[in-house]
């Protein structure tokens, strides 16, 4: 994920001047304690108050002024930043459903306006969830800023919600889309009993298609599967929408994301038409398919019922070879209604292979 760079510049003038003023509150406090209601000497005479210097740049007591300061309790609130950058993290942890988000100081003098905030960044195993969330150190206020750096309400940011009380359900698809659009992953998921689901996962890649499935286990709002390879998948909510933390060995897995609840994957789909799928598989590599030589040497046959593949809808493609003018059947190819993967099995074993067609 991009996050643009912010352009921030530290209020030098407000630092200059706020230190002179706790300067001089010291020395007033100070004054205070050893003048109180002007006491006398042991000698008989008045206290003589001590002697203050000054000068542009900075207030300095002189080294007459020996007592201890005063109790803590008894100094008033200067108000200048009401959150500390502690109490601003756990503002954004409250609408966070999962502690296993990250939140990163990444500014804490950025000034808009009259208005001085902490700027925060929010991530889920080192991907950066954008947009920033930016925190008001007086009144706690949230925002957010885009990556043209303007400024948005929190509700803009895709973890936040107003109430925990969102039903959730470990049935349906959800789906992540990409900007114009295009299904970039989905995963199904159905519910076996109070304490686990089934669900088949997809992510669509460059060039290759990444499928993961298997028996997840329920825990309260959270659940988690890990395989006998030692892939895991943990899945968060974050009100309404499904997130999932994908890893394996190797590193973070193609799956994380947080997903968006659709009533029918398909349907948020670019469909292509069945030549266009045709023309598709004409340009994929022929071992890929199981077949020998080139694509374009055989023939193409889509029937007109669309079939299920793996939870997917798909065209049905006969692929036939030309043999002495007539054709004879070689293989079966099942290719989604969006173009963007195939599907073989093998015919004895029964094995399903998939592949992209980006």
């Amino acid at each position: 994920m991009h996050i643009k760079k912010l352009h921030i510049s530290p209020e030098r003038y407000l630092k200059k001047h706020f230190s002179l003023a706790v300067f001089a509150l010291a020395a007033l406090l100070l004054y205070t304690a050893s003048c109180g209601s002007t006491p006398s000497s042991n000698d008989g005479t008045d206290a003589v108050p001590p002697t203050i210097s000054s000068s542009p740049d900075e207030m300095e007591l002189t080294s007459a002024v020996t007592p201890s300061a005063p109790p803590a309790s008894s100094a008033p609130t200067l108000g200048v930043s009401s959150y500390s950058p502690e109490m601003a993290t756990e503002k954004i942890r409250e609408f966070l459903d999962s502690p296993h988000y990250g939140i990163a100081l990444v500014s804490d003098d950025l000034k808009i306006d009259s208005d001085n905030y902490y700027t925060f960044l929010i991530s889920l195993r080192g991907s950066a969830i954008e947009p920033l969330v930016l925190v008001n150190k007086l009144s706690g206020e949230l925002k957010c800023i885009l990556q043209d750096n303007t400024i948005a309400e929190i509700a803009t940011h895709p973890l936040y919600h107003e109430t925990d009380a969102v039903l959730i359900s470990w049935n349906g698809t959800y789906i992540i889309l990409a900007e114009d659009g295009t299904l970039c992953n989905y995963i199904i998921l159905a519910q076996v009993d109070d304490e686990h689901f089934e669900f088949t996962a997809y992510s669509y890649l460059d060039n290759q298609v990444e499928e993961l499935s298997g028996v997840a286990k329920i825990s309260d709002r959270e659940a988690s599967f890990t395989s006998e390879s030692g892939t895991k998948l943990f899945f968060s909510w974050s009100g309404a929408n499904l997130v999932l933390e994908h890893s394996h060995p190797q590193g973070m897995g193609s799956l994380t994301g947080i997903y968006s609840y659709t009533e029918n994957q398909d349907s948020n789909v670019v469909n292509v038409s069945p030549q266009e799928a045709v023309d598709r598989l004409s340009r994929m590599d022929a071992k890929s398919a199981g077949l020998s030589g080139s694509m374009q040497d055989y023939f193409f046959y889509v029937q007109d019922d669309i079939t299920i593949m793996s939870d997917r809808l798909c065209y049905n493609v006969l692929v036939y070879s030309n043999e002495e003018n007539r054709l004879f059947y070689q293989e079966q190819l099942f290719v989604t209604l969006d173009g963007k993967t195939v599907y073989r099995q093998e015919k004895t074993s029964g094995d399903m292979h998939i592949f992209s067609l980006q």
